[in-house]
């Protein structure tokens, strides 16, 4: 009894110690580290058949990689060249990648695969970035290679992925309409492509923003790009441009080693890489030949009408998705007792959208409105007939309201913005009287303007009138003195909108800011081809425009101070505008270069820039203060 007691006494405080132990190590713990984040892509460990095989006569791959794979968008991701009517078939087992074809492979042919950012980690989403599995059915492995660069043709920016560069053996214009591609290849997220693995041929490139993943320029709203002439895929040929060049001389070019012409059957994927260590030593420039393209969409020929609404009674509001024609047309259908005259348009800027006022209050007030339009669409054999639409446009009150209600809340007056930039403005711009609705009459009559010199008004003579390129404005046109003060009064009845409601008397107080708070670019252009169009954009929004015909210096002064972008377009149609291209016309969009970086003006300065024409195809750099060569700007005044 005794023993067993002793033994008792003995275990209860050591089950107390090991309590407090753990107890202790608990209440000490933080969140675990787990050491560093793991940012080593997946590695491949085999290849079976080995990677650069040649006599390839299995139907299927095996790859296994050093850990287990994310499979998310793998099938999206890679990219077969030639393409394959059948797709492969893909699986995981463990940490294995098997590819099952599902159609016979072609004769001497070599394949590529690439794998574009399909490959990664389970854990950690690591990407092993555009690794490529290669094989010939044949006695070599084709190793040429076409390579470049793509640009949106409107702004130089880098196109969205994914974007598929795709060559031809046809040299036919339709085949990128009719056929899929011989070989293919990937732009990258910087716009870089390459197409691999290529034999000597002549052939056609196409590049294709795919909307259906069906490798066909199938879709009036896919971006493309292509080039003029075919391409002449040969490493002799490309030697001989490299020397005629004059960048390398005839000891930089090494052995042909474009083609092996070894049978690699059942060696092992090490040895594969020291045979093919000729190949990685070379420049690329020594196979591989290099281009830039640039993508667009084709205009669209259709017209249709994109959205349509009645926010408010008095306002229908339409969007197209190309600029009306002057072949466009409208007319009210319901109620019957609607007429032209009922109805006023504006059209917006780019003439792609319509918005139709109600006349009056009696017409706003009917719930719904029908308006009949009429504009040029093109049949399947590209003629042009005459189309028909009619919109219904209805009106529901968010609450229910009586006519009580609904005067209750018309507006007592006509708000009128005028003068804005606190107070301060623009020596060469007029002043603008904006109104919410189409604007019926002014009354010169009601407006008075002063300068005031000191504390004295002094009036100023003016003569307000309607703006004729839209239907909300009026303005005043007046030669404004520098850092003068003046003074702009409206009085009642001075505005009327199109629903007799006029302003209550409106008063304010501006002054024209000083000429040195200005800036001025003087632009020298140099090796002018074509007719130019110079535009300065602040902030994505073009703020002067100007056109060049020939070399010169062209100056933009009274710039407020800001940093701005610098485009040039090669009018060649010289219609005022950036046009797109075509491609079954063979025509190409019309060219885009910019300032090598924007140009940050500073007030009362002079900045002076020199631009060579067709010397650069990249955006700008970011903003610097361009100035004359000696290293200072000049004061502007």
């Amino acid at each position: 009894m005794q023993s067993s007691m002793r033994t008792k006494s003995f275990i209860v405080p050591i089950t107390i110690l090991l309590a407090f132990l753990i107890a202790r190590g608990c209440a000490q713990q933080g969140a675990p580290t787990g050491g560093p984040q793991d940012e080593t892509p997946p590695k491949v460990l085999s290849t079976d058949p080995p990677n650069y095989s040649t006599h390839f006569n299995t139907d299927k791959i095996t790859i296994t990689f050093d850990e287990y794979l994310d499979m998310g968008n793998f099938t999206q991701e890679l990219v077969v060249s030639p393409p394959m009517e059948e797709k492969p078939l893909v699986r995981m087992r463990k940490k294995s990648l098997i590819i099952d074809f599902e159609e016979e492979l072609k004769e001497d042919v070599t394949y590529t695969f690439n794998f574009g950012e399909g490959i990664k980690d389970l854990n950690e989403q690591n990407v092993l970035m555009n690794y490529e599995y290669v094989f010939s059915t044949g006695d070599y492995l084709d190793s040429l290679s076409v390579k470049g660069r793509l640009r949106n043709a409107f702004d130089l920016t880098i196109p969205e992925t994914p974007i598929f560069v795709m060559l031809y053996r046809s040299l036919e214009d339709s085949v990128p309409l009719t056929e899929i591609p011989y070989y293919v290849g990937r732009a990258d997220k910087e716009g870089n492509f390459a197409v691999n693995n290529l034999r000597e041929d002549i052939y056609k490139i196409f590049v294709l923003k795919d909307g259906n993943n069906n490798f066909l320029y199938d879709l009036p709203a896919e971006k493309i790009a292509f080039l003029d002439t075919s391409l002449r895929v040969d490493g002799a040929y490309f030697r001989k441009l490299l020397l005629e060049s004059g960048t390398y001389d005839s000891s930089d070019l090494q052995p042909d080693t474009l083609r092996l012409d070894v049978d690699t059957t059942g060696m092992s994927s090490d040895s594969i890489t020291m045979l093919l260590d000729s190949l990685e030593s070379l420049k690329p420039d020594f196979n591989a030949l290099y281009v830039d393209m640039f993508m667009f969409e084709e205009k669209s020929l259709n017209q249709f009408i994109s959205e349509y609404d009645r926010e408010a009674r008095e306002k229908l509001t339409m969007v197209f998705n190309i600029p009306l024609t002057d072949s466009f047309s409208y007319s009210p259908i319901i109620p019957e007792f609607l007429g032209m005259k009922d109805l006023v348009p504006e059209f917006g800027l780019a003439r792609d959208s319509l918005t139709i006022w109600l006349g009056d209050t009696v017409v706003a007030a009917q719930d719904t409105i029908g308006i009949q339009l009429q504009y040029t669409v093109y049949d399947s054999l590209s003629q042009p007939q005459l189309k028909n639409d009619t919109l219904i446009f209805v009106f529901r009150d968010p609450s229910s309201k009586n006519s009580k209600d609904a005067k209750e809340n018309e507006p007592e007056a006509l708000n009128v913005s005028m003068v804005r930039n606190r107070g301060k403005h623009h020596i060469q711009k007029d002043l603008t009287f904006t109104i919410p609705q189409p604007l019926k009459t002014i009354d010169p009559s009601k407006f008075e303007l002063f300068i005031i010199p000191d504390t004295i008004e002094v009036p100023v003579s003016f003569t307000p009138v309607q703006d004729t390129a839209h239907i909300r404005k009026a303005r005043i046109s007046h030669e404004w003195k520098e850092e003068a003060k003046y003074k702009i009064v409206l009085y009642p009845g001075a505005i009327q909108n199109i629903y007799g409601v006029t302003n209550d008397t409106s008063i304010s107080t501006f002054q024209i800011r000083p000429l040195a708070e200005y800036g001025q670019i003087n632009l020298t252009i140099e090796n002018v081809q074509d007719t130019l169009l110079i535009q300065l954009f602040a902030k994505n929004k073009m703020v002067r425009e100007s056109t060049a015909h020939g070399p010169g210096t062209y100056s933009f002064g009274f710039l407020e101070p800001a940093t701005y972008r610098i485009k040039f377009i090669h009018d060649r149609n010289n219609n005022g505008d950036w046009d797109t291209g075509k491609y079954i016309e063979g025509r190409q969009p019309e060219k885009v270069e910019f300032l090598t970086r924007d140009m940050k003006v500073r007030a009362n300065w002079d900045h002076n820039a020199t631009y060579v024409m067709g010397s650069n195809i990249e955006p700008p750099a970011e903003a610097e203060n361009i100035s004359t060569e000696g290293g200072k700007e000049d004061p502007l005044f």
